[in-house]
């Protein structure tokens, strides 16, 4: 295993508003892994070579070359090698009054850690370039810059990483995840980090119906499958598909149905007997 790092202790007085924390680069051993553990700061990795696993919020992401994934303060995290083909990574540890705000910019959020880096050759750069310099003093202003030219590679790979097609397919997979709870198209957007329009006017390119449609549909079809296969009230299956009053769900379900939910409902239990 191959790894050099440091730690800095900078001065907060000159750098309050974004400070580095501590930066460094590993070659892993199979398997090699990090937590369950939380950190104090933000931490960055940037995969090189090779791939392994991130885990957070209950989520697992495969990570691989050219991506990286941002670990939050106070968040428990686990990072594993792959044991076929384990990653050689570098990573930048920082804080301040601002480093939320600059990671918000980057569109980079406790919901999707993950990200890609286009040059991240480039990204590996910055951090190397700041631990080349031995004493906490050295370069202050000069290490605060690869700092920031480092989100500005991230920053601008932002179009890439979240082209409208992927926009429009995380959206749907959100759906499918979130559609029984009382989620709303504002609710969607703000977890996708963009606005309701510019959701709107991707995901009707990509899939010819709105988002609130989109929505509708899917917990309508959702109904009729809870419908199939569980002995469930009306008013179970409602507030199962993220329905919240019963007029509104008979409603809805009967326009795309032809009939309401009652009705269909014990046809198929007829048709099951």
């Amino acid at each position: 295993m191959m790894q050099t790092a440091r730690i800095y202790d900078t001065d907060l007085d000159f750098f309050r508003a974004l400070y580095i924390h501590q930066a460094g680069e590993e070659t892993c051993e199979k398997g090699h892994s990090f937590g369950p553990a939380v950190r104090d700061h933000f931490l960055v990795h940037i995969v090189l070579e090779g791939k392994g696993i991130f885990q957070c919020n209950g989520k697992s992401y495969e990570i691989g070359k050219g991506q990286g994934f941002l670990i939050f303060p106070d968040l428990v995290t686990y990072y594993a090698a792959d044991w076929t083909d384990p990653w050689h990574y570098c990573w930048i540890g920082f804080n301040g009054l601002e480093a939320d705000q600059i990671v918000r910019h980057c569109r980079i959020s406790r919901e999707q850690p993950v990200f890609e880096i286009e040059d991240y050759q480039r990204g590996a750069d910055c951090i190397r370039s700041v631990q080349e310099f031995v004493q906490p003093e050295s370069n202050l202003l000069y290490r605060q810059s690869r700092l920031y030219e480092f989100f500005s590679l991230i920053e601008g790979h932002d179009a890439v990483r979240y082209s409208e097609k992927r926009l429009a397919r995380m959206t749907a997979a959100y759906i499918s995840k979130n559609f029984s709870y009382p989620v709303s198209v504002s609710q969607i957007a703000d977890s996708m980090m963009t606005d309701r329009s510019h959701l709107f006017r991707v995901f009707k390119a990509q899939y010819g119906k709105s988002v609130q449609e989109y929505l509708q549909e899917y917990r309508l079809t959702q109904a009729v499958e809870l419908m199939k296969d569980h002995d469930m009230t009306i008013t179970e299956i409602m507030y199962s598909c993220g329905f919240q009053d019963l007029p509104n769900f008979s409603r809805q379900f009967k326009k795309r149905y032809g009939e309401s939910p009652r009705g269909f409902y014990k046809k198929l239990q007829q048709e099951q007997q």
